[in-house]
């Protein structure tokens, strides 16, 4: 016999052995299985009889084939069907002894979702904190009042740069001008900037100011954190208190000359316009009328022509007046004139924001023009040798002669004025000066008129440029002084 077939045997006897075995390693990893399917099973609550895959597959195929040998059936026998408990299908409506399909589960999530309804309203009608509304936690409602209209952040993102809607935008600043800009709609308005620190209400102006401009329908920014730094950068370093509206320029229309106002009794005034472009003309308008203030008497239009004035501070304030006292228009001669900056608008306290405001390219044509149409150009300057010292009502009275006749009336009662004013150091160009009809000036108390400027020892030979003007716009517009009686205080006990 060879060695070859002597381990036949032998082969056989090793391939009988691990068969088996390997069955073994599979019916583990059954085993295994069946073993976790059945503890998740058990850790569910068992609301009614359930079958498994076994049995499903057993009653699907009909299957009845024994269980294989050396199989142990490790299942838990069936619970017994639960009986029908009236008290709980009474108090809870579900049917706990019943398979699951046939339980009435709609009910339980109608009902979960009434309670997160309710646990909405419960929210919402959740106190306010003592933070204003605005916690620190970003996930927390917030409740719109006027104070605290939106949620406070803290990090926000800010520009690098101004952002500016068109090319020509201009900021202004100042709760008075804003307002005025606002109000008075002479400009185009693009979005009002108001900023709200972390923990602070909005003051009684904001909120004014915010409802003003949804009103007006003007977009509005409501800034936090950082974005203080911006709105600095939009006030060029001055005060803003938080406020800063970005309009289109102020208009100015262009003018040749003032036509002739026939009569005391007249309500407006006509302008010959300069030329302009299409872009200008949307800014500035085409309007030649303009309205004679007679609210206090019928009288001739006063009109001021500034040349020079470099201050802004000392242009915002003439404004101001000017606006007060009712003068009809201001004309701006020359280019070297302080332009209409922010800081000229914020001094005139928001006056420049209605008044009218034109601008002369040819100065001494206009004046002639003018001066031909019944105009008389009237020059400020300090008081000069020769100068004569005159009652302010006899500008306008009346005066008769010896016989009883009457005579012509005083010269602001026949014809409209225009005062001229000059810088503050210079005063009115030359060109400009020449041209006036009268010079008019206001003496010093403590300068002697033979002596001039040398009687005093301060030296001080003139008034600010802004009084000055305040001082004669009064005296050609006759305003009237008003007084009135202390009232009387009540006793305290």
């Amino acid at each position: 016999m060879s060695l070859h077939s002597s381990l036949v045997p032998l082969r056989l006897y090793l391939r009988s052995s691990v068969a088996p075995a390997a069955r073994l390693h599979s019916i583990r990893h059954a085993s295994l299985n069946s073993a976790i399917g059945r503890g998740i099973r058990r850790s569910h609550p068992v609301d009614g009889p359930r079958k498994d895959r076994r049995d499903r597959n057993m009653d699907r195929d009909g299957d009845s084939r024994p269980p294989r040998s050396g199989y142990k059936d490790t299942r838990e026998p069936r619970r017994a069907e639960v009986e029908f408990d009236e008290d709980e299908f009474i108090r809870t409506g579900n049917f706990r002894a019943l398979p699951r399909v046939h339980q009435r589960f709609e009910n339980t999530r109608s009902s979960s979702r009434m309670n997160d309804m309710s646990r909405t309203r419960d929210t919402r009608d959740m106190p306010r904190t003592k933070d204003n509304g605005h916690p620190k936690d970003r996930t927390a409602y917030h409740r719109t009042t006027e104070k605290v209209p939106v949620r406070v952040k803290e990090n926000v993102l800010v520009p690098d740069s101004i952002p500016y809607t068109t090319p020509a935008s201009e900021f202004i600043y100042g709760g008075a001008a804003v307002e005025a800009a606002l109000r008075c709609s002479r400009r185009k308005l693009y979005k009002l900037y108001l900023y709200q620190a972390a923990g602070e209400e909005l003051s009684s102006s904001k909120i004014a100011l915010r409802k003003l401009a949804l009103s007006k329908n003007v977009a509005i920014k409501m800034a936090f954190a950082g974005w203080d730094r911006l709105l600095d950068k939009m006030s060029a370093g001055r005060p803003h208190n938080g406020c800063v509206l970005e309009v289109s320029p102020l208009p100015q229309l262009p003018v040749k000359s003032f036509k002739t106002v026939s009569s005391a009794e007249e309500n407006h005034f006509s302008l010959e316009l300069g030329v302009q472009s299409r872009e200008e003309a949307q800014v500035n308008g085409t309007n030649d009328r303009i309205k004679i203030n007679h609210s206090l008497r019928n009288r001739y239009p006063v009109v001021l022509l500034l040349d020079g004035i470099i201050d802004p501070g000392n242009l915002g304030a003439i404004i101001r007046s000017a606006y007060y006292l009712g003068v009809e228009a201001i004309v701006f001669a020359g280019r070297n004139s302080a332009p209409l900056s922010p800081v000229t608008i914020k001094s005139s306290a928001g006056a420049a924001e209605n008044m009218t405001l034109l601008h002369v390219r040819n100065e001494v044509e206009f004046i002639q023009r003018s001066k031909t149409n019944g105009w008389r150009f009237y020059a400020a300057d300090a008081p000069g040798p020769g100068s004569t010292l005159i009652d302010p009502s006899s500008l306008w009275q009346t005066s008769s002669t010896g016989d009883g006749s009457s005579a012509s009336e005083g010269p602001l009662a026949q014809s409209p004025s225009v005062i001229m004013m000059g810088s503050e150091g210079t005063g009115l160009s030359s060109h400009i000066r020449s041209q006036a009809d009268a010079i008019v000036s206001i003496p010093g108390a403590r300068i002697s008129t033979e002596l001039g400027v040398e009687s005093d020892p301060a030296r001080v030979d003139s008034l600010n440029v802004s009084v000055a003007a305040a001082l004669l716009m009064d005296m050609f517009l006759r305003m009237p002084f008003a007084m009135a009686d202390m009232p009387k205080k009540g006793k305290l006990w």
